[in-house]
């Protein structure tokens, strides 16, 4: 049966990122060395940010990377609440503040186009100002891509909960998607990435003119980026998939906007150029769909339930397999009901997602996405 088929295919592809995962975990030691290291310019793009800044700017004196091959630069992204005044008047840290006008563009992808045009760092990073992260996070980074000779790494992300199944769901769903992310990256099949823990190389950037190809687009400032570099012959990309290169980030604190968070990234699915990444997503969707039909015929016309629970069993254990593994590596525990609940919920989520995408209208920082 077709119903079947596909989640088998849902199955075997998770359990082909997790295996891709493991192996990208052994290739990349947490090794971490001093010698010879590049300066670097760190990006934080900023836009309405007065609740996370105090914490984000007291991480910065805690880096392990020499203090004088290191900046910051945070541009403010036409903020409406007093984010631009909290950078103004940090002084325990050196950093560099810069305003995007309105003349400029507006958007993220603008923001750090600014920052890394005035960058004197040979290696970029980028990240948010809603992210912590440990002490070695940019040496993990840079010490990945020098010794494996890359020109973009690629960490991870990790979402910090209250252990609410609203933002543990969230939590889980970040985690498959970073072995999607890992896996695919050391299989040579890129399908996505972070802008939270990411470092390339600024001469790779200005090889693919930066954000110029598709700086229409409202989100897809990291992934849009990775793939360009990927199709670049002599360019590099790996993943990092080391404690050390993992920032957490909050939770969103609403279904509204866990789904508006979605349809931002659904968005930039059609102006994706490798054929593989719309089949990968065609295998997860059609396998979603053909659960949530499954689901209705069970419920409204007595079909037997016996093959809607050999399914669930099916979706159950490839994402339970992952999630336990993410467990090991981030240390966040997730009760039984959670993953339970996650796994019942998550195909009527993505179908729900890419169904009504089209007729939904969507903002981000009080900004209409496309």
């Amino acid at each position: 049966m077709i119903v079947i088929l596909l989640n088998t295919v849902y199955l075997l592809l998770l359990l082909w990122y997790r295996q891709h995962w493991q192996m990208a975990r052994t290739f990349f030691p947490e090794t971490l060395q001093k010698d010879e290291l590049p300066s670097v310019s760190v990006i934080v793009p900023v836009r309405n940010e007065t609740k996370n800044l105090n914490v984000f700017l007291n991480q910065l004196a805690t880096q392990n990377y020499p203090k004088k091959k290191v900046e910051w630069i945070f541009v403010n992204d036409q903020s409406e609440d007093n984010s631009l005044e909290i950078l103004n008047s940090f002084t325990s840290t050196p950093i560099v503040v810069l305003s995007l006008q309105p003349s400029e563009g507006k958007g993220k992808k603008f923001a750090l186009k600014k920052g890394i045009e005035q960058a004197r760092g040979s290696w970029i990073v980028t990240t948010d100002a809603d992210c912590t992260f440990n002490e070695n996070w940019i040496l993990s980074l840079i010490e990945s891509g020098v010794d494996k000779n890359a020109d973009m790494v690629c960490g991870t992300v990790q979402v910090n909960t209250d252990n609410s199944f609203m933002q543990n769901f969230q939590a889980m769903e970040s985690g498959i998607f970073n072995f999607q992310e890992i896996g695919s990256l050391y299989a040579k099949y890129p399908l996505l990435n972070t802008g939270a823990s990411l470092a390339f190389k600024k001469d790779a950037w200005l090889k693919v003119q930066g954000y110029a190809t598709n700086e229409h687009i409202a989100s897809g400032d990291d992934t849009f980026l990775m793939l360009s570099m990927h199709q670049q012959n002599n360019l590099k990309v790996i993943g990092c998939p080391t404690n050390n290169a993992n920032v957490s980030t909050h939770a969103v604190n609403s279904w509204q906007e866990i789904i508006g968070q979605r349809l931002r990234w659904n968005g930039k699915v059609k102006h994706y150029r490798l054929g593989y990444i719309h089949v990968v997503g065609s295998i997860v969707f059609l396998a979603a769909l053909s659960w949530v039909y499954l689901l209705f015929e069970v419920c409204w016309n007595g079909y037997s339930d016996e093959l809607l629970l050999l399914v669930f069993a099916m979706r159950l254990t490839a994402e339970f397999t992952l999630l336990k593994e993410w467990q090991s590596f981030t240390g966040k525990k997730f009760s039984w009901i959670h993953i339970f609940l996650m796994s019942f919920i998550y195909p009527l989520f993505t179908v729900f997602s890419m169904v009504f995408r089209p007729f939904m209208k969507n903002s981000w920082k009080g900004r209409t996405c496309e």
